[in-house]
């Protein structure tokens, strides 16, 4: 028997080309150029002070010894779709979420997630590395899915809220990285293949040391933005 997953891409394959039209097209635009030049800023730019983000530091946090684990971050993004439209979205405390038995995702597989990290410079500001290839390959993602997704600017906005909100969380420098991870799913009942009616978009964060310990894994980069 195919399985839900497969049925729904065999399903999209027709977009499979436009969706690599769609990618090509941001690389080629004068955005992407802006945004790469924005990558390294510092999040406490373009991005309304939130509510939610809490002063006291994390210093219960043995950051020495953090693992690549979860260890869930105070707030988490939340964006609902609907007709093609993401409604604003807002920072709630992470928990849990509802879903229906017959949503898309848990019937049908269709989902999406992203992974990226908000690191600690030694004066203190938040950086991100290239947010907006993230938010594309989302995008590119959903188009095979037969899935809305956030414009780059949603995207970016809803990261830079998460990572802000969770500050607290993000390890000292040379010590880890906020590690952030976006989902988008089909949250809508839906009974059959076809595209779901309802769309959550959310961001949830958690503190993260290195993925090896051992020495041996280590590799030095070297990052420029000189073309």
């Amino acid at each position: 028997m195919m399985r839900p997953a497969t049925m729904i891409r065999n399903a999209c394959l027709r977009n499979f080309s436009q969706s690599l039209r769609v990618g090509s097209a941001f690389l080629k635009s004068g955005d992407f150029c802006r945004y790469t030049s924005q990558a390294a800023a510092s999040l406490q730019q373009d991005c309304e002070p939130s509510a939610y983000s809490d002063d006291e530091s994390a210093d219960h946090m043995d950051w020495d010894n953090l693992g690549f684990g979860l260890t869930p971050a105070d707030y988490m993004y939340t964006m609902k779709c609907s007709n093609d439209y993401f409604e604003k979205g807002r920072l709630s405390r992470y928990g849990k979420i509802e879903l229906s038995p017959s949503s898309g995702v848990l019937n049908y597989g269709q989902g999406l997630f992203e992974g990226m990290k908000a690191y600690r410079k030694e004066d203190g500001q938040l950086v991100l590395f290239r947010p907006d290839q993230n938010a594309i390959r989302l995008q590119t993602g959903a188009e095979r899915m037969c899935m809305p997704s956030p414009s780059i600017d949603q995207f970016i906005d809803a990261v830079k809220q998460t990572a802000l909100a969770n500050k607290r969380w993000v390890p000292p420098p040379g010590k880890g990285s906020l590690y952030i991870r976006p989902l988008l799913v089909g949250s809508g009942p839906i009974l059959g293949l076809a595209p779901a009616p309802e769309y959550t978009f959310l961001v949830f964060a958690s503190p993260v040391g290195n993925y090896f310990k051992v020495a041996a894994f280590s590799h030095e980069t070297y990052s420029g933005f000189e073309f």
